[in-house]
């Protein structure tokens, strides 16, 4: 696989250039390899002395494209303290992972390092209404493909049909219907999100009903039930925003509800419907029974992390242990990010890591009561960010989610940014004072 390595190194560095001017492209190539992996199943990788994976072919530009965002463009101004000091944490475990236990640390840290990083990189732009507006329609464009696969794999295994085998040997749940992971279905539940405010606020065109309903309908055959609870809960959230009247959550509720029926009436007619009530059924029954199932074993496995982490040194209690380190003496990770950051940051870093979702929640929310004009993208983002911790109770971060994590934090930080083209807001935002002046001078 060597023959490789030199277009690698020119994508590479094809992509550093390009990352640094363009958070779009960013936004479209991300997703974009999400739906790729969602085609393959198992993600496609090559052996470079350690298996490289698409992601790893994305971020690690992306992270040298922030680093020159912040060093050389001035960026570090609109940098979360709380939010760089989690990353020196999370590095120095990597270092002192990679010095015990070799490669096998990197493989622990990537997940940490794609969201990490991705939300640096998206922190480190000021945004336009427009700029958000076509972020919008990105995400939901490219999962609109992922839909497509989605409804393609939801046929083929209501046939029964060869290929359906694929996905199922994929998924150890035997679930019917389950046919992605839940970060997929968690991308889906984002647009659904996203939607439904759309719905509720007078000032907006509305999007498509059949669509919203084609989503909404995904993310509930899909059967991943802490995705249910984290969509239900973000908007339930619409309930406290301030601008939204209660009768118009509920009765566009009720609107999507009746068109799902419609939509459902030729399976029901045709009696072709009956498996997948029983597979929804099932699945809404055991999300009910926390004590048993694979909630009630998470819950379990949360306790013994506990007592393993009170049984470490002081400084692996307060910082963490290496990555590559296990997991409480487990080989899999431990399907919650706030026990497996402790794991791996310690109290120290956990702190930071909850007291930056609090105080960007708590800025969001006043960002909304503060500006009756401009309610849209920090109600959206409030919501995608409530949805996010509640996806994290059973299941650590994706890569994509350092997107939505980053402009949320650059919303609070700057506000939205004025109109205009990208080069006009680089040089309000980014450049040097010295070259402001010059221009406001040119200007008057």
């Amino acid at each position: 696989m060597e023959f490789l390595l030199l277009p690698i190194f020119i994508f590479f560095l094809y992509a550093v250039f390009s990352f640094v001017k363009n958070p779009h492209l960013a936004v479209i190539i991300i997703l974009l390899v999400s739906v790729i992996n969602t085609w393959f199943i198992e993600p496609p990788s090559a052996m470079l002395g350690i298996h490289v994976y698409l992601y790893d072919l994305v971020f690690v530009p992306l992270f040298l494209s922030a680093l020159f965002r912040i060093i050389f463009l001035g960026e570090w101004r609109f940098i979360s303290i709380l939010w760089a000091l989690y990353g020196l944490i999370i590095f120095y475990g990597l270092f002192a992972g990679l010095k015990i236990y070799g490669t096998y640390a990197g493989v622990d840290f990537r997940n940490f390092f794609c969201y990490w990083v991705g939300t640096l990189y998206f922190m480190s732009f000021a945004y336009s209404k427009e700029m958000l507006d076509r972020f919008y329609r990105h995400w939901v464009l490219i999962c609109s493909l992922l839909l497509l696969i989605v409804y393609f794999r939801f046929v083929a295994d209501f046939l029964h049909l060869p290929i359906s085998a694929t996905w199922k040997a994929a998924d150890s749940t035997g679930v019917r219907f389950r046919v992605t992971d839940s970060g997929q279905a968690y991308l889906l539940s984002a647009v659904v999100i996203m939607f439904f405010l759309r719905f509720v606020i007078p000032t907006i065109e509305p999007p498509s009903r059949v669509l919203t309903v084609a989503f909404l309908l995904a993310v509930i055959v899909l059967q991943h039930r802490s995705v249910w609870g984290a969509t239900i809960l973000a908007i339930a959230t619409m309930f406290l925003l301030p601008g939204i009247k209660m009768h118009k959550i509920i009765g566009k509720l009720a609107a999507l509800g009746v068109i799902g029926m419609i939509l459902m009436i030729p399976l029901v007619f045709y009696g072709y419907a009956d498996s997948f009530i029983d597979s929804i059924t099932g699945s809404a029954e055991r999300a009910t029974n926390l004590g048993a199932g694979t909630f009630g074993s998470r819950v379990q496995y949360w306790e013994r992390i506990i007592i393993y982490w009170n049984k470490l040194a002081f400084w692996e209690q307060f910082l963490g242990e290496p990555f590559g380190s296990g997991y409480a003496g487990n080989v899999t990770a431990p399907h919650n990010m706030f026990f497996h950051s402790l794991l791996r940051a310690g109290a120290f870093g956990t702190f930071i890591y909850l007291l930056f979702y609090s105080i960007l929640l708590v800025k969001l929310f006043l960002y909304i009561l503060m500006n009756k004009n401009d309610r849209l993208y920090p109600s959206q983002f409030f919501m995608l960010i409530v949805a996010q911790i509640a996806f994290y109770i059973p299941y650590s971060p994706q890569p994509q989610h350092g997107i939505l994590l980053g402009i949320a934090a650059s919303l609070v930080i700057r506000g939205i940014a004025e109109g205009g083209g990208n080069k006009e807001r680089n040089a309000k935002y980014f450049l040097n004072a010295t070259s402001n002046k010059r221009h406001d001078a040119k200007s008057a």
